[in-house]
This record gives C-alpha cells, structure tokens and sequence, in this order.
C-alpha cells in the first residue's frame, strides 16, 4: 500500500455520518450515498502526494491533509457530494483490505504503520503498531503534541493572541465538553460550535458550523483541549515594540501605542477608583456629597471607555447609589452601599492583578453589550413561560427551553418598559410570535421547537429576532421526560446548584434551573406574613426542599392554583421545573409541573403561571406585616456579626485622624477572636497599612465567608 493512501485510510478510519455531516451538511451526505449506490468511484492515479479518483463525471484529488481538503473538478466551492462519495468509497475499500488482511496468516500481514507527517504526530512506544493503539487514544495524543508554532502559522501570531484568551477565559466545567468514540469531539456551548478532529493537524479540524475566521477557532478549540488534560499552553508572543526612532505621527500611531495608551490609562483610572472608595470610607457613608456623586458618575465615563466595562457599571451603581443617600429616598441603604464599594474595591484588585501577569480575564473586564452568535438549528423543548417585572421598571415574559443537543437550559424574553402602554406579559403568552411559524409562546410549551437561524449569547439567552423561524411538533411525553435532566436527592441537588463562591464570579442565570422529581409532594400553604407560597417537597429519604413563590399580580394565580392543588393525587414520577435560589435561602422558584398523565392533547407540561382552566380564581393576599429575619444572619458565628456590625458602623460615620490608632486597635481584636473561630482567612495586616482600606478588604472577606456559609449550612 502506497504513503499517501495509508495516511488517507488512517484518517478515514475515524470518519463516521455524523463528522461526514458535519464536513458538509446532510442533505449532501444523503446525495454522497445515492451516487454510491449508483456507482463507485475508482483510483485513476496515485503519487507520494495525492490521490486521485474518478467517477463517471468528476474528478476528485486527495492529498495528506484527507477530506477537508480535498478538491472536485465540479463548480461547487468547497465540500461536495461527490468529494463525500469518493471519501466513503475509500473508507469502505480500507475496510474490505482491513477484513482480507485478518483472514491472513498472521506472518503475512503488513504491519507497517500508516505514515503520517512526522512535525505533529508523536512517536508510538517501542514495539506498538498503529493497529494496536487505541484509535482514540492516538488522537489525543496528537492533540497534546501539536506544537504552539504550528498552530500560530495556522492562524497567524495576532489570531493566536485572541485564541490564547479565549481558551483562558473559557469555563471549562460549563463552557467546553469532551465527547466522541471514533474521533475526539469538543463542543463549545458559546459560541455553540462543535470541532471534530479524525487527526491530519490543525487545519484538518472539522468546525461545525463553521464560522468566519475558522482558523482562530480552531486554535481555541485545541488550547482548550490542552486546559482541560493538564498540559502546557504556550503564551502568545508579545506585540512588538514602536522603534522610538520612528515618528509616525499622531493620527498614523501603530496599534502598539494605542495599547500602551490604554495600559496606562487604565492603570491611573485603577488608582482614582481605589483613592474615591477609601475617600468615602473615611469621610463616612452618611456624610457623602454631591461632588462624591459626580466623581463617581465621571470615573464610570472613564472606566467605559478604557473597555472595563463590568467596572463602569459597578461605578455607575454606586453613583445611582450615593444619589439616592443624598436624596434620603427610601431605596437607600449604607449597608448595601459598603457592600458594593468593597466588591468595586476587590475587583480594581483583581484588576490591578491580571495586568501585572498581562492578561484580560473576560469575566472582570466585562462586555459592552450582550453579543448574540448563530447557532444554526436548535432542537428545544419547551418548558413553559414566566411574567415578570424589575425593580428598574421594565416587564416581560420569558420563555424557558431544554436543547438536549448543548445539555443546557435557553430562554428567550420579550421585555418592554413597564411606562410603555398596551404590553402585558399575560397577554403576550397567547400572541403570536416572536419567530415566524410560532404561533404563540403558548404553542411551544410542552412540544418540541425547531429552530432555525437561530442566535444566542453567552448567558444561553436566544434572541427574538423575527429572522428565525420555528417549526413545533408534537412530542410523546415518556419522549419528552426521557429527554430531560432529573434530579430527585436534594443534598445532590444543592451540591450541583452551588453557586460561584468568588464574589466576582460572573452570574450564571441558565445554571439556576432544575428539573425536580420527588417522592412526595407536601401541601402548599400561603404565609400571609412573608406574602409568599410555601410548598415543601421530599426525596426519597424524606428530606425536603422548600419552593417558594412571592405574591404578585403575576403570580396571583399560580398560587391560588397550588394553594387548591391535591397533592395526594399527583401520579408519581410528576416532576416540577424550577430555578433554584442558592446562598441564604437554599429554596427553589416554581415554573411548570410535568406529568406522566398527560391529558388528551398529549401536552406533558402544565404553567403554573398559565394553567389551563380558565376562570381559576385569583388569591386576594393581605398586606404584609413583617419579615422574617434572614436564617444567614442565624447561621454566622458571633464573631462575624459582630465584625459586620462594626465594620458597618464604622464605615457610615467615618474614620477620623484621632480615632484611626483606636479602630485599628479594636480590628484586631476582632480579627484575633475570628481567627481563634478557624476563620483562617483574616490576618494581621502590616502595621503601616492605613484603617480605610483595611476595613474595605475585611468586608470583602467577611461577605465571601457570608457565602461560603450560606452554600454549607443547609
């Protein structure tokens, strides 16, 4: 057997009808086996580069580099069918010489190893042929050898740059997934792209679908591969230096100097941000001034422009903030005031931290706008729908779905502000839209949704644009239950919904819904002192979870609904889809109940927030009288509440000169009592370190103990 067909056939080997499809599409794949059951291609001529075949009107060349780049003499550009036929003719004549070989003797055999380029495929051990290697095996290993000059060349040192932070700033946990048997697939969930790599180098990955400038993808997808098995990946080479000899001018200054602009002007914006928050510590958070207020609305100005985005809305917060203190408006609170200039102050930290080590961390730079990318066809479920109001004025309703394809929880919501006349979130349940062919969002609960052109952002939200277009079909309910994921041990389900500990982790809004299957359901009771619906839950060791569901004009309904509910007769395996809040409350939000018994249409889902009798009566709740007090605060050794104690009332009148030996004094005493708890975290900070910062940096830990306490204590 020649070079270049053992290497064809080593390749084809991982080849299946899924990496066919994803090389080109499906309905191409179909055409591919129509011409082979018609006719086979055959071998006209081969080389040590390529390999050529004919059909009865095409010709199609092959070289090293296997299907991807494989060429046809018909006008279509890129991947056709017939490049499909004559892969898979290869595939199956490898196959047949594979099944005549093993009918050999074994001293007959060829056991020479398909040759491979030598620059990116690693050496078996001693005495291993291909043939007894694990196919999968000898995949990743290739991956892990693919040297970081390669992959620059392939996409160029400035693409290698961007595909170095991407693979960085990638959740490896919820962003990125492994899976495959014949070839090594990897999936980005944002993005939503997957990469199939049968072997033959970086240009040889499979990107579906493919995206422009592929070629950086690609390169983000193997540094990512690499995070995820341990191993090395090389830094990017720094951007080269401006020759200070060389005066280009102000309006042609290379990109080199803007960057260095930007470094410093970021460092000084880092710097006033620190001095502002120390400065409304020590002049005390109840004697704040207009002219703190301006400040703040300023560097928030400043911290936009330098791209620090997520540090523009934190200042822009803490101005709103500060406004409303100096207006005495009821919304105003100086605990919550210290608590978001101590996370400002933790993140001009981590900041100042990532620029020293020269990376831009996406999750503490932010983004300016939410970037939605397409993600071709989506298969989702629908899971029901929920009306809402925020406390910034707006309305809407949101739509909930499950993508068995990404394994992850999308919504999509049709918001407007609340002053704008004639949108009402109950209605817009029964109108049609958004995406041509849905009738209304009604219509996509409990069915399955095609949607295609469809775009979707990093936090799993799909956009409402009308250039979409949906097609729903019905879906047996052992089908739809079949297809979701369940959970029915609540200490596991805590431990899968744990919130991000770091207080500047990024929200995960999809990760907080669950679908819940419990033994027994207990009976749903309305606290007319909380105004909330209380309706406990248990698994199968009898322990219970709380659902909770705050009074509103929106939710008006669902509770009377639940509050009249039989529980008793619910059938077994009903299973309730709900968000999961996580800290203090440990409880779950209800959204739908989805049946085993469903009723004569087949809809397994029921919306709580829509239920299907007409007529039920809404509950007229009474006016709350009081508040519970938060079972955190019950939770927290003494010496956390009393260091929050002080440390909040210090903060609201002030440090003064005279006072600051004294409060420095009576921090460490607390610090030490901490310490003697085992709250190891809190140290003796040196003795020169001034008292405002030292009260900004114990609040931020105090708040990140608050949260760890919250997660463990259930």
């Amino acid at each position: 057997m020649s070079g270049i067909r053992a290497r064809l056939l080593s390749l084809l080997e991982h080849f299946d009808d899924e990496a066919y499809a994803a090389l080109a599409n499906r309905g191409l794949l179909r055409r591919a086996h129509k011409d082979l059951d018609k006719q086979l291609p055959e071998i006209v001529e081969e080389t040590a580069e390529s390999l050529t075949l004919n059909t009865s009107e095409h010709t199609i060349r092959f070289d090293a580099r296997g299907p991807a780049q494989a060429r046809c003499s018909c006008p279509s550009s890129g991947i056709c069918q017939h490049i499909l036929a004559a892969a898979i003719a290869l595939q199956r004549m490898g196959e047949a010489s594979a099944g005549a070989d093993s009918s050999r003797h074994p001293d007959d055999r060829d056991l020479t190893p398909p040759i491979v380029p030598s620059d990116w495929v690693p050496a078996l051990p001693a005495g291993t042929t291909e043939d007894a290697a694990d196919p999968l095996q000898r995949l990743h290993q290739e991956l892990l050898a693919i040297p970081a000059n390669q992959l620059s060349q392939h996409c160029g040192k400035a693409h290698y740059r961007w595909a170095w932070q991407f693979a960085q700033d990638l959740d490896l946990e919820r962003d990125f997934s492994l899976s495959g048997e014949r070839h090594v697939v990897m999936t980005l969930r944002h993005p939503p792209m997957s990469f199939r790599y049968l072997g033959g180098g970086p240009e040889a990955l499979i990107v579906d679908p493919s995206p422009s400038q592929v070629e950086r993808y690609r390169v983000a997808a193997i540094l990512a591969y690499r995070r995820v098995h341990g191993a090395e990946i090389a830094p990017p080479e720094p951007a080269g230096k401006r020759n200070a000899n060389l005066d280009f001018g102000k309006d042609h200054a290379p990109a080199q100097s803007l960057q260095d602009s930007q470094a410093e002007s970021r460092s000084r914006l880092r710097e006033a941000v620190d001095r502002l928050i120390v400065e409304s510590v020590e002049l005390g958070l109840s004697h704040l001034s207009p002219g703190i207020q301006e400040r703040y609305a300023s560097l928030a100005v400043w911290a936009q422009g330098a791209d620090y985005h997520r540090l523009a809305r934190l200042l822009r917060r803490l101005a709103d903030h500060v406004e409303l203190l100096l207006e005495r408006a009821g919304g105003a609170d100086e605990r919550r005031l210290l608590d978001e200039l101590a996370i400002a102050y933790g993140l001009t930290a981590a900041l100042e931290r990532a620029a020293a080590a020269g990376t831009a961390p996406v999750h503490l730079l932010g983004q300016a706008r939410s970037r939605y990318q397409s993600a071709g066809t989506l298969e989702l479920l629908g899971l029901g729908a929920l009306p809402w109001r925020s406390a910034s004025g707006y309305v809407g309703l949101t739509m909930l779905f499950w993508c068995p394809a990404q394994h992850s929880f999308l919504d999509c919501t049709d918001a407007r502000p609340e002053l704008l006349r004639g949108f009402d979130p109950l209605a817009r349940y029964r109108a049609a839209g958004p995406w041509g062919g849905l009738g209304a969002p009604q219509q996509a609960t409990g069915r399955r949704v095609l949607l295609t052109s469809a775009q979707i952002n990093g936090q799993g939200r799909i956009s409402a644009a009308e250039s979409a277009s949906a097609a729903v079909r019905t879906i047996a309910p052992e089908e739809f239950a079949r297809s979701l994921p369940v959970c029915g041990d609540w200490p596991q389900l805590q431990q899968q919904h744990r919130s991000r500990l770091s207080l500047l982790a990024e929200p995960q809004p999809m990760a907080d819904w669950t679908v819940l299957q419990p033994a027994r359901f207990g009976k749903a009771r309305f606290d007319p002192v909380r105004q909330t619906l209380l309706w406990p839950l248990h698994d199968g060791d009898d322990r219970s979870v709380l659902l909770e569901l705050g009074y509103s004009g929106y939710t008006a309904t669902a509770i009377a609904w639940l509050e009249t509910m039989d529980m008793v007769a619910l059938p077994q395996g009903t299973r309730i889809v709900a968000r999961w809040r996580g800290g203090a409350s440990q409880t779950a939000e209800p959204l739908s109940l989805i049946r085993p018994d469903a009723p004569g249409d087949g809809n397994p889902v029921e919306c709580l927030y829509f239920p299907p009798v007409e007529g039920t009566a809404e509950l007229k709740a009474p006016r709350a009288t009081g508040i519970p007090a938060e079972p955190i605060q019950q939770r927290l050794p003494a010496s956390l509440r009393e260091l929050r104690s002080w440390l909040e009332r210090q903060a609201e009148r002030g440090i003064a000169p005279d006072r600051a030996k004294r409060m420095g004094r009576e921090l460490d005493d607390l610090i030490a009592r901490l310490r003697a708890d085992g709250l190891g975290a809190f140290a003796q900070p040196p003795p020169s370190q001034a008292i405002a910062p030292r009260v900004l940096k114990q609040h931020y830990l105090l708040m990140t103990y608050e949260r760890l306490i919250g997660e463990r204590d259930v």
